[in-house]
């Protein structure tokens, strides 16, 4: 069943003309020097903190002067609390945001919800409390949305932006780790309905795509992490963090959640990133050559390295599957392999030559 719905779907997203391989690099650092930016050349697409334009927009500028798409990456889910005092505006905004406590994501403990350590959920959801603001009603999403357009995306020619964190429901959030209470959004003492809030979350993180995708025009490339489809209306593509993506496929182990992340990234016009680990760029690397839409990348802050050229040229055909479960496609040079169930792929070049790693 998995293997027809993938390969239903690659034939629908397959043109007659076919883009290259792409590469990615993820830097999340609030600076980057001149030999940083140096490192990065090879790379066709660089994500990078949006506290950058503040501390070094000279090596943005010259890194999209020589060829590659600058994206934006920003996380208006969370912010760290207190914030890291090399990132300028990002300090500015904490310090706004603790004005109005409510803007903050608590559980019935009163506490404020957490997902990861020292950063502190926001409460997206489309009925958070409104506040006056220069003398206009808002709420967190409103107005996080419209400083991150004013003071950042307008201030660099960014080609698109990766939205972080952007899950598709976000009760799970109330008993994860340290949070034990459920989640309050309202604050009256009673763990949210999980539809309700799930509902106005998916509604007030949809609110932002909106405008960013209005601010951007249609040209503009707007990706969200995790691979959820949920809003793949609003967004050109997904980044699968730590690929394959174990939380598109929760029943299954991480590599039967392959077909899933495939699929999804099949459902997108991309740019996908698929985001390798440490254990298995190579497999990562095959993936991505598999559809069309896929943008290899290897942790974080890592220069560009040649080995993740592959070097087969353009695509023949769409990816094909064999009767044992091996998803292969050819390309001018050579044939790509991967075989999900035993982690393994390969290329075999048109002169013989194998390569797998």
């Amino acid at each position: 069943m998995k293997k027809k719905l993938i390969l239903s779907l690659w034939f629908l997203i397959m043109g007659a003309t076919a883009i290259t391989q792409k590469t990615a690099v993820h830097h999340y650092l609030p600076t980057m020097s001149a030999s940083v930016a140096t490192s990065y050349l090879g790379y066709d697409y660089v994500i990078v903190d949006q506290d950058l334009i503040y501390n070094d927009i000279q090596s943005l500028q010259w890194l999209k002067d020589s060829g590659a798409k600058v994206l934006c990456y920003f996380n208006i889910v969370e912010w760290f609390n207190p914030m890291f005092p090399d990132k300028p505006w990002s300090v500015k905004m904490v310090e706004f945001l603790n004005r109005y406590p409510d803007w903050w994501l608590h559980g019935t403990d009163g506490k404020r919800i957490t997902f990861w350590e020292g950063m502190y959920t926001m409460n997206c959801a489309s009925d958070c409390p409104r506040h006056q603001i220069n003398g206009t009603g808002v709420n967190y999403i409103e107005f996080a949305t419209d400083r991150f357009i004013r003071d950042v995306l307008q201030r660099f020619p960014f080609d698109g932006v990766l939205m972080d964190n952007y899950w598709d429901k976000v009760s799970w959030l109330g008993r994860y780790r340290i949070n034990q209470s459920g989640i309050d959004r309202n604050r009256d003492g009673q763990s949210d309905s999980s539809e309700e809030l799930n509902a106005a979350w998916r509604s007030g993180l949809t609110s932002a795509l909106e405008k960013i995708r209005d601010f951007g025009g249609e040209r503009f490339i707007i990706t969200a992490n995790p691979g959820h489809l949920f809003y793949t209306k609003y967004c050109s593509g997904k980044m699968f963090e730590n690929f394959p993506e174990i939380y598109l496929a929760e029943n299954d182990g991480r590599y039967q959640a392959w077909y899933a992340n495939m699929n999804n990234a099949a459902a997108l016009s991309g740019p996908n990133f698929f985001n390798a680990r440490v254990d298995n760029y190579f497999f990562t690397l095959c993936s991505s050559q598999l559809v069309d839409n896929a943008v290899f990348s290897y942790l974080q802050n890592t220069a560009y390295d040649s080995k993740w050229r592959l070097d087969l040229g353009q695509p023949l055909k769409p990816a094909e599957v064999t009767p044992t479960g091996i998803h292969c496609r050819q390309f001018d040079n050579g044939q790509v392999f991967v075989d999900p169930g035993a982690r393994k792929s390969w290329v075999v070049y048109q002169d013989g030559v194998r390569r797998e790693e």
